[in-house]
């Protein structure tokens, strides 16, 4: 009998995590058995602990999520490209006694993008936050043919960082007062949090789209505060869920996964 393969989600708080169904259901699809389980580490200082227990017992991947990410790039000692671009890993891989990282984020919120058919040629994009799921956004956004992309949040020298890593290959700069965005991406926590949001308001337009990374069955925290301030169409992140899943699945199991069915099979 072949060998169950072991993952596991590393985040905090990951209680609410859909990663084990999804993963699951891609198992399924490919008829074989997998071992998927959530870890969540008390704080930065234990990622390492739990991510080198997690390996040393024959883990094979790991899923990694907030507040891990840029941690989880330390902690590989072979990177992809993918990673590397952004610093930053939301995918780890155990082969020939290395631990390599990976980074499917930016290309799955890409291909959900596109899954809605929004265009983003010629349009503007404001990015709110400037943590490791900011970096790989931009990361993908910077590859598009995007007139503009700006950054909003209140950490100065995370926002100086990014765009002088991207500045070379897009228009990239701070959030001006009054600017009006065609795509506002949250990659904050604060619909996890429910604190108020107080982003200015002046960022929407009535053909505005808002893309919250963040799942709910229900809208989430972000998506009320953009409709009550009568933005077009508003999303929540799980699109971008599955099919960075879905990458990350191929790059374990060597598998393609359809994606078209599992927002229903988990009740989205």
């Amino acid at each position: 009998m072949d060998e169950i393969k072991k993952f596991t989600v590393i985040g905090n708080p990951i209680g609410h995590s859909l990663s084990p169904m999804i993963h699951k259901e891609f198992a399924k699809q490919q008829g074989i058995n997998i071992q998927y389980k959530m870890i969540e580490p008390e704080s930065e200082g234990h990622f390492e602990t739990h991510t080198q227990s997690f390996f040393s017992k024959k883990g094979y991947g790991a899923n990694i999520t907030i507040p891990f990410k840029e941690l989880a790039f330390d902690f590989a000692n072979d990177h992809d490209s993918s990673a590397i671009e952004c610093q930053c890993a939301n995918t780890l891989i155990s082969e020939n006694g290395k631990i390599k990282a990976y980074n499917t984020d930016g290309e799955g919120f890409i291909k959900d993008l596109r899954n809605k058919n929004i265009n983003l040629i010629d349009k503007k994009v404001l990015v709110l936050g400037a943590g490791g799921s900011a970096s790989s956004i931009i990361n993908s956004l910077s590859k598009i043919d995007i007139s503009q992309i700006d950054i909003l949040s209140r950490t100065q020298q995370r926002v100086d960082r990014l765009i002088d890593k991207y500045k070379a290959s897009s228009n990239i700069s701070i959030y001006r007062e009054n600017s009006e965005y065609d795509l506002i991406v949250n990659t904050t926590p604060v619909s996890m949090n429910n604190n108020e949001i107080k982003f200015p308001s002046s960022i929407f337009n009535n053909s505005s789209i808002s893309y919250d990374l963040f799942y709910s069955k229900t809208t989430t925290s972000f998506q009320n505060w953009s409709e009550n301030n009568n933005v077009a169409k508003s999303y929540n992140g799980i699109g971008m869920l599955i099919e960075q899943a879905a990458l990350s699945y191929n790059i374990w199991n060597n598998y393609e996964p359809n994606t078209n069915t599992l927002e229903k099979i988990l009740g989205f």
